[in-house]
């Protein structure tokens, strides 16, 4: 007789149907602090603060930039707010730069990031650095908005000796066939885009696509500067206004074949170019001069 205080036996048949039970695992602990309540409600777990970005973030970030494309040859930049000098290059050693920079370039594009390496590691006065200078220019024109007040440009085409504008006038109707509109200017006497310590090289003339305007150095407006020496330059530049740069490989090219083919149209060039090498010290002088 069974006693109802004790359960009866399984059979091996009820055995094999109903699975022995496993003994349940403790709840996995979590990785990290749990914030216990104080008052019978969960708080959530406490954030890790947000690192802000360092004051020197932003520069050491662009001077990385721009030792992807300058072999890492720069040593140290110092931004500026400069808006007469866009850019100082100084040697820290035999080896590596220092470069002063106008804060305008710190969301620069790749490309102009890569015309400014240019121009820090390209002999002063070549072609290329010419080429770099012209790009940087545009940017920081384009952009100058973001470096506080824009002033206005004041054209100044009357020189002592010639009148920019009938210059102007009489090659656009010569090699253009008058379809050129653009500005000209003489420049300020002492102004001076880029430096690069002691120069031994003189930009004549430049010109702005962003403005449309041709800026003409002021050495050249004197008596004895010849008349095809300011239209060579002149003609130059009214060639760029003509012939947007060529895009290769995400770098711009000004003087092409045909660049230099349709500047050789200028039957003084090659007498402009002796004369100029002939007395590029004297200009130098004179660009010393004007600027005390």
């Amino acid at each position: 007789m069974r006693s109802s205080a004790q359960p009866a036996p399984r059979t091996r048949r009820e055995d094999r149907r109903t699975p022995a039970r496993r003994p349940a695992r403790p709840a996995a602990l979590p990785n990290r602090p749990v914030q216990l309540p104080l008052f019978g409600e969960a708080t959530p777990a406490l954030q890790a603060p947000r690192l802000l970005p360092g004051p020197d973030a932003h520069r050491l970030h662009l001077l990385r930039r721009l030792n992807r494309f300058a072999s890492g040859r720069l040593s140290d930049l110092k931004l500026t707010d400069n808006r007469r000098t866009i850019l100082t290059v100084r040697p820290a050693d035999r080896a590596r730069l220092e470069l002063r920079i106008h804060h305008s370039f710190l969301e620069a594009p790749e490309e102009v990031l890569r015309a400014v390496a240019d121009f820090v590691g390209s002999k002063k006065g070549s072609e290329r650095a010419r080429e770099a200078l012209n790009l940087i220019r545009e940017h920081f024109s384009r952009h100058k908005s973001a470096a506080g007040r824009v002033r206005r440009t004041v054209l100044r085409p009357d020189g002592a000796v010639l009148d920019l504008r009938e210059l102007v006038a009489d090659l656009n109707r010569r090699y253009f066939e008058e379809r050129l509109a653009v500005d000209v200017t003489w420049g300020r006497a002492a102004c001076g885009a880029c430096r690069r310590g002691r120069g031994s090289s003189l930009q004549l003339g430049s010109y702005s696509y962003e403005d449309n305007l041709i800026r003409v150095h002021r050495v050249l407006d004197d008596p004895g500067v010849p008349r095809y020496v300011v239209e060579a330059v002149v003609h130059h530049e009214l060639l760029h206004a003509d012939m947007p740069p060529e895009i290769r490989n995400g770098r711009r090219f000004f003087h092409t074949p045909e660049f230099r083919q349709r500047e050789r149209q200028f039957r003084m060039l090659g007498r402009a170019n002796a004369w100029i090498q002939d007395h590029l010290p004297e200009l130098l002088r004179a660009r010393r001069v004007r600027k005390r």
